[in-house]
């Protein structure tokens, strides 16, 4: 749908809803057709303007500040929705990446053109094949959005990934979502996914570049960080909710993960956030 829709939906419902911070539990791809705004993802704010295309996953904290003139094409997707796609584009729907892009002209005439056709099947009656249909027009769109991105970071010179690796990647990004609250440890998550800790840091290497254990630490600190901006639960609780027994230990993590304490990062998210 367009922006202009959505605002019409939800001006029923709260005129602040797109400014407060809430959590979506889909897909949401939005590619800005006109005008300028802010948007920001989990704690992280980016200017947007035509071109500005943005894509967040199920669960993250959203914000949205479109001026009067912003309007946008917005695509709404359940995790359940896309047709089964390989290791590499499974990889693209992973909170750690990168949730924005700003397209050139000639990437956004070129991704226009798939989502022009992924809207007129939209709205075309249903046959008995839409759902078909949309399944494989979506697939295009993120497929196209994968490969802007490979162009965009040169991951044609990154390391080949084999299939074993992304396969095994994958399973470590969903066992991590699931269990980041209870441990840190590397040699857990190998457990759990039945591999050595050393194929499971080579794994995240050729997907990620990184080590396992910056995935693991990327993500506790990730969530800390919603925790704090749009909870009021106290520090202490959330150490504990983090598998932290100390809060102190989780204070010195925090720190030396984002540069500041987690009081003085939830007080620069309150002063952020006032209008």
């Amino acid at each position: 749908m367009a922006m202009a829709t959505l605002r019409e939906l939800i001006e029923g419902v709260s005129s602040d809803f797109l400014a407060s911070p809430h959590r979506l539990d889909f897909h949401q791809i939005m590619l800005v057709t006109k005008g300028t705004g802010r948007y920001s993802v989990d704690s992280s704010p980016f200017p947007c303007r035509t071109g500005t295309l943005v894509w967040t996953r199920p669960n993250q904290v959203v914000q949205s500040f479109p001026r009067p003139d912003m309007d946008a094409e917005i695509i709404m997707f359940t995790e359940a929705f896309p047709l089964r796609m390989s290791a590499h584009m499974g990889m693209l729907d992973d909170v750690l990446r990168p949730s924005h892009w700003q397209l050139s002209l000639h990437e956004l005439h070129s991704f226009r053109r798939v989502v022009d056709l992924l809207h007129v099947e939209f709205e075309r009656p249903d046959d008995g094949r839409g759902e078909e249909l949309l399944k494989h027009l979506l697939a295009v769109t993120l497929l196209r959005i994968d490969q802007m991105c490979r162009l965009r970071h040169k991951d044609s010179t990154a390391p080949a990934l084999s299939d074993k690796n992304g396969e095994l990647f994958l399973r470590f990004r969903r066992e991590l979502d699931r269990s980041f609250h209870s441990t840190r440890l590397v040699e857990d998550y190998a457990a759990a996914l039945n591999c050595s800790p050393r194929a499971l840091s080579r794994a995240c290497r050729a997907a990620a570049d990184t080590s396992a254990k910056d995935l693991i630490d990327a993500r506790v600190a990730l969530e800390a960080r919603r925790l704090l901006a749009h909870t009021d639960l106290p520090i202490s609780a959330i150490a504990r909710q983090l598998g932290f027994s100390e809060a102190t230990n989780f204070g010195k993590f925090f720190t030396r993960r984002v540069n500041m304490s987690p009081g003085a990062f939830r007080q620069s998210e309150k002063a952020r956030n006032q209008p």
